[in-house]
Order: structure tokens, then C-alpha cells, then sequence
């Protein structure tokens, strides 16, 4: 078990600039006496009717194969460069960003639970911040907790923004350590519409972030009151402009990246960090459902109803004292200024993952009151029955529990489960599909693909693959390929040569139509279905050759017979050539024509010109063979011998 200082040494924390684990707890020493004392005057200014904060908030603050959806009435210069399943409840938005050009933009959005079963249907989301450290890959939340089991069974869209390192989610002045910062743009202006365009996510919004992703949680609320119905920060930094804040949150981001604070919101305890801090725009929060929490910074790993999985380090301890003062002081002024606060202060716990996952389920009800969800939305009330039922019993460790009753799909009935789905089918029974080929097959259409139903389960194979059977073809998954299908004749000509035991390996991309036909690439070669539905496999060099050419959009065409083994070499025909091997000349192409008429009069590779062991450019090319050339000369072919 990895302890809490390596944890939060990964990611998630506003602090962990505390530049050692010892010396972070002396670091919060310092600043505290003097965020106290800030947060004690500034309270009172409040109290005495200062304006700063509550009377003019205007001194305020700003997969595998992919599909490529266009998705209609966006802003200019965005667009979603792609979409990734990532399961069959989970994908990746790829989003090109005019406020944040560059490489696209990867939002991961966990599907809310009819989405399949309701396909007509938009749904409320929660947004789920991530912390200081955010990787670039996957957001924290899926990384460090439960956050897909959790929401399983609930009727919201979640939206887990990925990346966005020490940004504060905020627009930033300048550009620093190579980035232009503008989250709160990307978010607000472009994020918004495509989710809303394109992934069936209505206007009822919660945002909810941990540490950093609390502070700038409150700030999108404070600053787009009207898009959002929910607030929630965990252990987040509510008061970022008190004596000490603004050099903890300078050191914080220097050590978690290298970056520089004054980029961000200009020179420390500047306008712009007023614009940005929460307690500058309680007022705004009139009307938006609120909940904070954090916790003492006393550990409790060990203790009866303890969540921590392992006990606290110095910069957990430091980091929680930090948030709960900050976020005691907007409570406060909250009060003050009459806008309800739903406050969790616990006796105990740290600033560490285990406690946001806890904060997370505690405050999903005051989440969905808020997303005015029904009973049924909250939740699963279920049961399964027959064969799905009898499935889900054998496939329990998978599977889990369901989230719905059986809901009717094209010819068949469906169920979702935590883990995965069943498919059933009169024809074909109930089968499972979890994991990167249920990802795959959902991307497909499920049932409504050609693929059809499945017919088994999940089955292992060598160097680590799986696969499942359908219908009409199956998915093979690697981990280093991913999932792809492969259509059912192309898996009996490809078993011809023992599957993924044999010389082809694994199938590593979708078959591509052309002009007629099917090609399907695979690790050593390819497997071809003519336009006349006749399947062949190309393996090897003479693969290798053919891939140069373009395969079947190639001058050769596809391929008519499989392989054939010559005096030591071989050769596959096409429908406009050939190409032949051998150990000492290599892969060659001879077209269709008088050179190649003219060579077989002596004989081809057996006879006295040898194996080719130059490409011939087209049917009228000269080509170089072991023992000569032959070419075409003014219509007239020419024979030179060595």
C-alpha cells in the first residue's frame, strides 16, 4: 500500500509545495497565525458592514478505433477531433479548443445509467474537479476512488475534465512553463455546448472539486451562478487572499510543475486574485445549493469508522489545518451575508483521497435535491430475471449489481450492471460484454452492429489477449492493441493459418472497405474478402510488400488464391499481378502484362531469368531479374540476359 506522502506526491493537493513532507507542516505553521489573524479582521470588516466582499461583489473576480462525430451548432473554431470508449459506460472527448488551441482536449464523461436503455434522453452532470497535481491522462477521481461503481446507478452524465495541472481550472494573464491556461473558457463556453450538442447532457449542472478543483469549483459557481444548481468543495482553499494564502498557492504551484503564480492571477494579492477568491462572491452563490467540508487534520487511521487506508503524513495533516481555517472563514462570511451553506467539518481526517470519496457519497443527496432527480433517477431499484438472472449469479464477481430492470433492445433484451452488460437473444441466449470489448462493442452499436449478439463469454487467449464471439463475427482485445473487430469470414480464412497462434497474430486494426472488398491488417499480415465474398490471407514479406503497394487500392488488387511455396521461395497471385519471395532476392511485384507474359515464357522463377529482384513500376516496366531484364521498348518487350 502506497503510504499518504507518496499519494500526494502524485497528485491532488494545493499544498504539497510544502517542498518536503517535513517541512510542509512547518510551512503551514508560519502562514496559519497569519491566515488566522487575516481571516479574523477580514470576518470583521465584514461584520461591520464592509463592502469588500458581500455589498459590491464587483471588486470581484474570470480505445482502439474512434469515432469521429461532427457535432453541430458549436463555437467557432471547436469541434470534437474524436471519441474514445473507453468502456461501455465510459468515454473520451477529444475536443479541439479555440480558447485553448493546440493538442485537442480530453474530457472523460462517465454515461449516466439509461443512456443506453433511454436513448431519447438528456441528463443532468456533475462535474468532478481534480486536484493540483492533475495528470494529463485520466482525471484523480478515477484514478484514486470509486467513482465509477458509485455513480453506476445514477441517472446524471459525470464530466471529468483531464489535465490542467496547478491551473486553478481559471483563465490565465500570460502564458508560463510552455501553457496558456484558459480552463474557465474551455469550460464554460466550449465544454458546455458540446456536451450539450452532442452527449445528451442537459442545463441542470453540479460542480464539485477536491483541494484545487474545491476552490475553483466555488469560483465557477460564484462566477456562473446561473449554470450551475449545485456546488460542492472538499477540502478545498476558500480564502486565497488572507496574508500567507497567495505564497502558499505560489509555492504549491512551483513545486507541482514549475509554474508561477503571478502568470496566473498577476502580482500576489492582486484584483485578479480578489476576482478569484471564494470569499469575495459568497453573494452570488444566492439561489445555488452548497455544500463544503473538511476535515481537523488529526489523523485517524485506525479508529473505529475511520475511512484512511493508511496513516497520515506530515503534508496531509499541514494541508487539511490550511483548508479547514479557509474554509471556516467563507462559511462566515456566508453566514453573514445569509447564504445557506450546507458546512461538514469533521473531528478527524486528513488531506487525502480515501476522505473525498467519503465526502462524495455524503453529499450526493444534497447533489441530486438540487438536480431535482426522482426516486428512481437516485438510484438502482432492480431486479434481474430469468436467463439474465441466472447469468448474473455465475458472472456475479464481474458483473456486481445491476442498475436497471431488463429493457428491450432491437430483437433482444438488455440489462446494465455495474461491471458490464448482459445481451439476450432468443436465438443466441445471455451473454456478457464488460470491460474493452464491451467498450468496443457499445462504440459499434451493440446488437444493432453487424456484429449482432454475443454468443460466449469472455475467453482468454495467448500473450494475454481475450475475445468474445457474436453473431457475426468477434472482438479480439491485447493490451497493446486494444479492442477491434473481425468479421466471421475473415476469422475462419485467418484460422486457417491457427488464429493468433499462427503467423498473422493478432488482428491490430478494423477491416477498411474498398472497392467492393474487405482488407483486415493484422500483426504479420492481412486477410482480404474479394468483392465476390472469396477470403484470402497475405502473411509475411510478401504481406509486407503488398502493404507497401496500398493493398487492395494498389494497381494489383486484391488478392485471388492464398500463398504458394516455390523452389524455395514463394509467390501470391493477384488480380493484376503477382508478387514472389526468396531468402536471397526479397519481395518483388511483376504486373500483369508483356514483361510478365514474356518471363513466364521462360519459365517464371524456375526458369532462366531467376526470381525478380527489382519492383516492376507498371505492367510495362522493365524489371531486373537473378539472370537478366526484361522490358518494353517501344511496345516491342526486350530480353537482356547476364
Amino acid at each position: 500500500m502506497r503510504d499518504t506522502a507518496s499519494r500526494m506526491k502524485k497528485r491532488g493537493s494545493l499544498w504539497i509545495a510544502a517542498i518536503t513532507v517535513p517541512t510542509s507542516l512547518a510551512l503551514g505553521a508560519a502562514i496559519m497565525p497569519a491566515v488566522a489573524s487575516a481571516q479574523s479582521s477580514s470576518l470583521q470588516g465584514i461584520i461591520a458592514g464592509s463592502t469588500d466582499y458581500l455589498d459590491n461583489p464587483g471588486t470581484k473576480r474570470t480505445p482502439l478505433s474512434t469515432e469521429h462525430p461532427v457535432v453541430q451548432g458549436l463555437p467557432d473554431g471547436v469541434s470534437v477531433d474524436r471519441v474514445e470508449w473507453l468502456t461501455n459506460r465510459r468515454i473520451a472527448i477529444y475536443i479541439k479548443s479555440a480558447a485553448m488551441p493546440g493538442d485537442p482536449i480530453q474530457v472523460q464523461v462517465l454515461l449516466a445509467r439509461d443512456w443506453a436503455s433511454n436513448p431519447s434522453r438528456t441528463f443532468p452532470s456533475v462535474w468532478m474537479l481534480d486536484g493540483l497535481r492533475a495528470q494529463d491522462d485520466e482525471n484523480g477521481w478515477t484514478i484514486n476512488t470509486n467513482i465509477e461503481q458509485f455513480y453506476a446507478d445514477k441517472n446524471v452524465n459525470v464530466i471529468l475534465p483531464v489535465g490542467g495541472e496547478s491551473s486553478f481550472y481559471s483563465d490565465w494573464q500570460k502564458e508560463d512553463n510552455g501553457k496558456h491556461y484558459m480552463w474557465e473558457s474551455f469550460l464554460m463556453n466550449e465544454m458546455i455546448p458540446v456536451l450539450r450538442e452532442g452527449f445528451r447532457t442537459n442545463d441542470d449542472r453540479a460542480v464539485i472539486g477536491l483541494s484545487m478543483g474545491g476552490t475553483a469549483a466555488i469560483n465557477l459557481a460564484e462566477r456562473h451562478p446561473s449554470q450551475f444548481k449545485f456546488v460542492g468543495s472538499y477540502s478545498g482553499y476558500l480564502d486565497t487572499t488572507s496574508p500567507g494564502m497567495p505564497n502558499a498557492i505560489q509555492a504549491a504551484q512551483a513545486d507541482a510543475g514549475g509554474y508561477d503564480a503571478t502568470a496566473m492571477w498577476g502580482a500576489l494579492g492582486s484584483q485578479d486574485w480578489i476576482d478569484h477568491d471564494p470569499k469575495t462572491g459568497v453573494k452570488n452563490l444566492e439561489g445555488v445549493s452548497v455544500y463544503v467540508s473538511a476535515g481537523s487534520g488529526q489523523d485517524d487511521y485506525g479508529q473505529p469508522g475511520s475511512v484512511a487506508t493508511g496513516p497520515a503524513n506530515y503534508a496531509g495533516v499541514g494541508l487539511e489545518v490550511i483548508s479547514r481555517m479557509t474554509t471556516q472563514t467563507f462559511v462566515d462570511v456566508a453566514n453573514r451575508a445569509g447564504v445557506p451553506v450546507t458546512s461538514v467539518f469533521r473531528p478527524t481526517g486528513v488531506h487525502n483521497w480515501p476522505y473525498w470519496q467519503f465526502e462524495m457519497a455524503q453529499s450526493w443527496s444534497q447533489t441530486a435535491d438540487a438536480l431535482g432527480l426522482s426516486e428512481d433517477d437516485r438510484g438502482a431499484d432492480c431486479l434481474p430475471v430469468g436467463d439474465i438472472a441466472t447469468l448474473a449469479t455465475a458472472q456475479s464477481e464481474i458483473l456486481g449489481t445491476c442498475v436497471n430492470n431488463e429493457y428491450d433492445v432491437t430483437g433482444g433484451k438488455a440489462e446494465d450492471f455495474v461491471g458490464g452488460r448482459v445481451m439476450w437473444s432468443q436465438a443466441t441466449g445471455a451473454h456478457t460484454v464488460y470491460g474493452r470489448i464491451g467498450a468496443k462493442y457499445a462504440e459499434m452499436g451493440s446488437e444493432t452492429s453487424w456484429l449482432g449478439y454475443p454468443t460466449s463469454e469472455e475467453r482468454g487467449l495467448v500473450n494475454g489477449g481475450r475475445f468474445v464471439a457474436f453473431e457475426h463475427g468477434n472482438i479480439y482485445w491485447t493490451p497493446t492493441l486494444g479492442a477491434v473487430a473481425v468479421p466471421a469470414d475473415i476469422v475462419d480464412a485467418w484460422g486457417e493459418l491457427s488464429w493468433e497462434n499462427g503467423s498473422l497474430g493478432y488482428p491490430v486494426a478494423e477491416a477498411v472497405a474498398i472497392n467492393g472488398g474487405l482488407v483486415q491488417q493484422f500483426q504479420g499480415g492481412y486477410v482480404a474478402r474479394t468483392a465476390d465474398n472469396k477470403d484470402y490471407w497475405v502473411r509475411g514479406e510478401i504481406a509486407k510488400k503488398y502493404g507497401e503497394l496500398g493493398t487492395a487500392n494498389s494497381a494489383l488488387g486484391y488478392p485471388v488464391g492464398n500463398e504458394v511455396l516455390i523452389n524455395g521461395g514463394a509467390y501470391q497471385a493477384f488480380e493484376n499481378g503477382n508478387i514472389y519471395w526468396s531468402a536471397s532476392t526479397g519481395a518483388h511485384v511483376i504486373y500483369k502484362g508483356q514483361v510478365f507474359d514474356a518471363w513466364g515464357a521462360k519459365g517464371y522463377e524456375q526458369g532462366e531469368y531467376g526470381y525478380p529482384t527489382s519492383d516492376q513500376s507498371d505492367a510495362n516496366g522493365s524489371i531486373n531479374f537473378q539472370h537478366g531484364t526484361i522490358s518494353v521498348v517501344a511496345g516491342q518487350v526486350k530480353e537482356e540476359k547476364k
